[in-house]
């Protein structure tokens, strides 16, 4: 991602980056730590099977060369025998090939999890481009590619060099010893040879995964711009968020102020606090809340009160209390019974004599 404004991408990514890019198939993986596993897996498992397989491959040479040649050699009798033979040596092979091919699943898993995504084989137009074939090839991470690439051959000339100089003096001798002499001896040399081009490997793999997880991490970094907008998009636009709660508040109180005049009573004290009681005896258990408000919602439930007749009560503490304790909705409190019964039954007797 390019940089905005010229700003540095000095900032950790958030949990949303990494996610994204999960999604999208970007994670920090090595690929020398497969190759590794593969090649220590092939070697150990060699050390373990090598004579099983070598011995069936003994098996089944010597039965192809014994078989005599018959006058009724055609394709099926050439199918049957070549499938016989080979069966021998696809026995022991059958646990190699299976654990290989675990061991190349487990070392991916291992470091980037399972996360199943066809978008990294997706076509992209930018892979065309000729400018980022030259970034990619000239960049850190090409650069790093070619000295991963110079490290193996040196290592590997220099393991195969040792190997040479240490066996120089066996190689002179194999003229004097019998030819599976020569078949264990050449197995040993290449069992020893991969297990040092293994430990080479291992040692370049976690050298290539450390930087790997340094290199992406520096690909995610964000600029600070970057982070505000992510919280933006995650979290809301505060000043939209601001808009519309002021516009959730401006509805709730118009709905609020719809229930004033079909409020029995409002208690106040006198302008900073103002409370609006109902009770319907066949309908409530108790009284309700209607409406409620401090300062200006005050003066606004007691104009419309006086607008439609509706008793307005100087009661400070019981307004006070009220206000803090009952939500609008909600029917009153036991503790307020007594209080509120005095209030409503006044209203009552005023709304006699008028009658």
């Amino acid at each position: 991602m390019a940089e905005q404004d010229g700003q540095e991408k000095t900032e950790a990514p958030t949990e949303r980056k990494r996610e994204k890019a999960r999604e999208d198939g970007q994670v920090a993986s090595s690929k020398e730590l497969p190759s590794a596993a593969l090649l220590a897996a092939a070697t150990l498992s060699f050390m373990v099977m090598g004579q099983n397989i070598l011995t069936a491959a003994q098996s089944m040479f010597a039965d192809i060369m014994r078989e005599p040649i018959r006058s009724d050699m055609n394709v099926n009798v050439l199918y049957d025998l070549m499938a016989t033979s080979v069966s021998k040596i696809l026995i022991p092979l059958i646990p190699f090939a299976i654990l290989l091919v675990v061991v190349a699943i487990f070392s991916s898993i291992l470091q980037v999890g399972v996360r199943f995504t066809l978008k990294p084989i997706a076509p992209k137009f930018s892979k065309l481009s000729p400018l980022q074939g030259l970034k990619r090839i000239f960049g850190t991470q090409g650069l790093m590619e070619l000295l991963k690439s110079l490290a193996k051959l040196l290592l590997i000339g220099f393991i195969g060099f040792i190997t040479f100089e240490e066996e120089m003096g066996r190689i002179n001798a194999l003229a004097l010893i019998t030819p599976a002499q020569i078949v264990f001896y050449n197995f040993s040399v290449i069992i020893e040879v991969t297990g040092r081009m293994v430990l080479a490997l291992i040692a370049i793999a976690i050298f290539d995964f450390m930087y790997q997880r340094w290199h992406f991490e520096q690909q995610l970094k964000m600029t600070k711009q970057e982070v505000k907008d992510e919280a933006k998009q995650s979290e809301g636009d505060p000043q939209l968020k601001a808009r519309i709660r002021q516009i959730q508040r401006e509805m709730s109180n118009a709905r609020m102020m719809q229930e004033v005049p079909k409020a029995d009573a409002i208690v106040v004290n006198p302008t900073h606090y103002a409370v609006a009681l109902k009770y319907n005896r066949e309908s409530m258990n108790a009284p309700q809340i209607v409406a409620k408000g401090i300062d200006y919602m005050a003066l606004r439930i007691r104009k419309v009160a006086d607008q439609n007749d509706v008793p307005i009560l100087e009661r400070p503490q019981l307004a006070r209390d009220l206000y803090a304790g009952v939500e609008i909705g909600q029917v009153i409190p036991e503790r307020f019974f007594k209080a509120v019964a005095e209030i409503l039954a006044y209203v009552y007797r005023l709304r006699r004599r008028k009658r």
